[in-house]
């Protein structure tokens, strides 16, 4: 379990890509980087990655069988992603956890920059929807929080603005596809 507390972005540097699978470069930032070596597994956007190569401040990542249920396809060089390292055995997770499974993806609807934060409402799949009430835990591209409230399968989210440091909330705009993952699934 992960806490769904995003620690720090990256940058994709490098996407290489074959028929059914692709390795991303990411750059980390510097204290982010001290955390991990090769095969630990963290989260990249939400979804649960291993390490498989470290040259200087990228960090490598080989992706195939969640090609088909990220937006990891859709990513380019420059993109920012969030990242949290799996915490170490005995801490504490807490109410929001995260497993780094992600069902599927989600399209932002719209997008409302206010004095307090950031208010963000996203259409979820159906399929994922279904079993959502207001006051879930649900999680975003790795960051962990409570639906507010919920019209059909369009749920609303509100992101402290003191989350935009450490993540790539500031990037989200409408019809941006995000990872979700399911809380009450388990």
């Amino acid at each position: 379990m992960f806490r769904g507390i995003v620690q720090g972005r990256g940058v994709i540097k490098s996407i290489s890509k074959s028929e059914d699978s692709q390795r991303q470069g990411i750059v980390f930032p510097e204290d982010i980087l001290k955390l991990v070596d090769v095969d630990t597994v963290m989260l990249v956007n939400g979804c649960s990655l291993t390490v498989v190569r470290i040259l200087n401040d990228t960090v490598y990542f080989d992706i195939d069988q969640a090609l088909g249920t990220t937006t990891f396809d859709k990513l380019k060089e420059g993109d920012q992603v969030n990242l949290e390292v799996h915490p170490k055995f005995g801490e504490v997770v807490g109410r929001g956890g995260l497993t780094g499974n992600i069902k599927g993806t989600a399209s932002i609807v719209e997008v409302e920059d206010n004095e307090v934060g950031l208010s963000v409402l996203i259409d979820i799949p159906k399929a994922l929807a279904e079993n959502l009430t207001v006051q879930d835990d649900i999680g975003i591209n790795g960051i962990s929080s409570s639906i507010i409230s919920m019209s059909n399968s369009v749920i609303t989210l509100h992101y402290p603005r003191d989350l935009f440091v450490k993540t790539n909330l500031a990037t989200f705009s409408k019809d941006m596809k995000v990872n979700v993952e399911i809380l009450n699934e388990w």
